[in-house]
């Protein structure tokens, strides 16, 4: 069988990854990014830019504005971020247009020790619902994640599936999630058993491996292991938001003369079972780089 030589690039770039899944790549023209294009986030029936605008590296509105002018129209947020002042940014800058963006958001739960009662958990999540509504000046979210988790057990928690559950049914939120930062391979495979959760947000790149630009701290991954189960999760309905795409370096993508930030998102963006990359951008050129 005949294969481009584009195709046959690209095959190399993953064959030196030690990836093998032509089949879930797709066609790229190596010159057009994947953007603005819309694309499904899972089963949820929400359509969501394939570049998403990850706010916590600012609280500047100008920067959002321009993002949003851009095209891009999913945007990633959290009650921790800036002490709940960047949902705050998030609400003044969308007044009025709430309807035309996506606004995916995030609650922490303290269940560290393991001994929070169903009660307390029901209203740490309720609490911090209400203030993430409050601050974003909308009577609904998007996709409300569970904010950095790494138990896999939270995941089981007959709580937390029920709390989700009645926001969902009242219209509080349209779906729900989780992202977590590391062992995300096996809080995926936990999440791949009943598929309850309709979003995971997790590290992709092409290095799997990414550095944190604030704390220095650190963490790698299996490569193989985790995109197994992120087809997994996709192929049964699962939205896939990555995160961290930038945090491993910069990446020549079909061009092997010329590496970028934009260069390792495309990389992420060109796998099918990715729905949208939430990429943390700080300023106008930032933007520039990943929307032109």
């Amino acid at each position: 069988m005949k294969i481009s030589r584009k195709r046959f690039i690209t095959r190399a770039l993953l064959s030196i990854l030690g990836i093998s899944l032509i089949p879930e790549v797709f066609s790229l023209n190596p010159n057009k990014k994947l953007f603005p294009k819309k694309r499904d986030l899972g089963d949820t029936g929400i359509k969501v830019s394939s570049i998403g605008f990850g706010t916590p590296r600012t609280q500047e509105p100008a920067v959002l504005k321009n993002a949003i002018e851009k095209g891009i129209t999913f945007l990633d947020t959290g009650r921790a971020y800036a002490n709940g002042q960047n949902e705050i940014m998030i609400g003044k800058v969308l007044k009025g247009k709430r309807d035309k963006f996506v606004i995916q958001s995030k609650m922490k739960i303290d269940m560290e020790k393991g001994d929070a009662t169903p009660e307390e958990i029901e209203n740490q999540m309720e609490t911090s619902l209400k203030e993430s509504l409050s601050a974003l000046q909308t009577d609904y979210i998007d996709v409300m994640l569970l904010h950095g988790v790494r138990n896999e057990k939270v995941l089981q928690n007959k709580t937390i599936r029920e709390v989700f559950t009645k926001m969902k049914n009242r219209g509080a939120i349209r779906a729900c999630g989780f992202s977590s930062h590391a062992n995300h391979i096996n809080m995926l495979k936990e999440a791949n058993k009943d598929y309850f959760f309709d979003v995971a947000m997790i590290p992709f790149n092409p290095f799997g491996a990414f550095k944190h630009s604030e704390s220095d701290w650190s963490t790698s991954w299996d490569q193989k292991a985790l995109i197994k189960e992120m087809k997994k999760a996709r192929e049964n309905g699962t939205g896939i938001v990555a995160m961290k795409t930038c945090s491993g370096g910069t990446y020549a993508f079909q061009n092997k003369n010329h590496s970028t930030f934009s260069g390792a998102v495309q990389w992420v963006l060109s796998h099918k079972f990715v729905d949208t990359a939430a990429v943390a951008m700080a300023n106008f050129a930032e933007i520039r780089e990943h929307t032109e």
